[in-house]
């Protein structure tokens, strides 16, 4: 029987537990298109690390990023009990289960190095399939339209761009790094699947990423980008010039039902400043608080992040959320000219890409992009660090005398 050690190559004396743990956590980074997989064999995964490490066959690890998803988690945990409605106490404690996929899959990355590679080839085998699955949409079932854009193998088309953007950009960023043809694959299908998807927040995402890793690296190709861009939309198809278009009129319909949706939760978070409202409460209290010209009558969240945490979980979760774009992003300018800086670009930039996005979508209460941006933390941290034995710990790589923490023991996808 081909097991995971022979499977995955990993070190021989490694503990069975160990070895299921990182074999169910690849197989959750390659299904996460299908969101009931992706969760039972990441659960796996977090059990069975959760074993070895009870029994002390692998090493626990911390991280600054733990503080703010563990505020984040008891913010939620308080606003879901003292909220007028109790409807999504549980799912909060299935918030803590998601949240422990980052502890997860770090110490994987920390203790076997190879993990890192391996996790790499397993979100190009997602975001490949994925992509391809919503190209042969558009191809052969003629979704085309707004009516009827492709979703691949997500069940909506805003998850769908949500998944796809952040390893578009990771997978472009190392390609141009490393020159590996293998990564050009995944970023090119998925960047034209986010194309043809006409998710606008994701497109100006995907923009804004990249021109915030040029700018900082290679400032002079922001000169022969922006003609690039406006030959490009100047010749594009008639429809996504028209949904580029649309991003800069208020009268557009989902333009204005986001600046209505917006204003509603301004007044929401003045009567709730505190604790919110309560995790899915948004959608039961909306109508009370719409405004009379607003599109529509009922919205199952606001469509931006800012406004939706603080609307239904309260300030503190709003501060978690923001301290952790923030540290994680700290540790990417540390590691920006350092021996892995292709890592911290990748990340920095698919960090601003999320929070891009989520001023127009509430994609952080999204399971499926929320466990894929705690995977990508995950790789993007683990392969910046080097281990510090006089500090008993890791620590980020900043100078180019320092060894980085690039996967050993097989493929090295990430390296020059």
């Amino acid at each position: 029987m081909l097991g995971p050690k022979r499977l995955l190559r990993l070190p021989e004396n490694l503990p069975p537990l160990v070895r299921w743990s990182a074999f169910f956590y690849l197989a959750h980074l390659v299904f996460q298109g299908k969101i009931a997989l992706s969760e039972i064999t990441g659960g796996l995964a977090l059990l069975l690390l959760a074993w070895a490490l009870a029994r002390r066959q692998i090493r626990p690890s911390v991280h600054v990023l733990y503080y703010p998803l563990a505020l984040y988690g008891i913010a939620s945990t308080i606003s879901s009990f003292v909220a007028p409605r109790h409807i999504h106490s549980f799912g909060e404690n299935m918030l803590w289960v998601k949240m422990l996929i980052f502890p997860t899959a770090l110490i994987l990355f920390r203790e076997l190095p190879r993990m890192r590679g391996l996790a790499l080839y397993a979100h190009a085998v997602f975001v490949t399939w994925a992509a391809s699955d919503g190209l042969v949409q558009y191809v052969f079932e003629g979704r085309h339209d707004l009516e009827h854009r492709i979703t691949g193998t997500a069940p909506h088309v805003m998850t769908f761009s949500g998944e796809l953007m952040p390893l578009a950009i990771l997978f472009a960023i190392l390609w141009i790094h490393t020159r590996r043809h293998w990564m050009l694959v995944p970023a090119a299908l998925s960047t034209v699947a986010l194309l043809l998807t006409y998710t606008r927040s994701a497109w100006l995402a995907w923009v804004l990423a990249m021109a915030v890793v040029l700018l900082f690296t290679r400032p002079r190709w922001i000169a022969y980008a922006v003609p690039v861009a406006i030959l490009f939309l100047t010749f594009a198809p008639l429809p996504i010039f028209a949904r580029f278009a649309s991003v800069f009129s208020t009268k557009q319909e989902s333009n204005f039902d986001r600046i209505r949706m917006v204003q509603a939760g301004v007044e929401i978070i003045r009567d709730y400043p505190l604790f919110g409202v309560g995790p899915a409460n948004i959608k039961q209290l909306y109508p009370l608080y719409r405004m009379h010209d607003a599109p529509r009558y009922r919205v199952p969240h606001l469509h931006n992040n800012v406004v939706q945490i603080w609307a239904e979980r309260g300030i503190v979760a709003l501060v978690a959320y923001v301290l952790l774009l923030f540290f994680f992003l700290r540790e990417c300018a540390r590691a920006w000219s350092g021996p892995a800086r292709r890592w911290a670009q990748a990340g920095a930039a698919v960090a601003v890409a999320l929070a891009c996005a989520g001023l127009f979508e509430f994609n952080f209460g999204d399971t499926e992009v929320f466990y894929l941006m705690l995977d990508v933390f995950a790789l993007v941290i683990a392969s910046i660090e080097v281990e510090d034995p006089a500090a008993g710990g890791y620590a980020v790589a900043q100078s180019r005398g320092s060894a980085a923490s690039e996967p050993t023991g097989g493929p090295t996808p990430a390296t020059t």
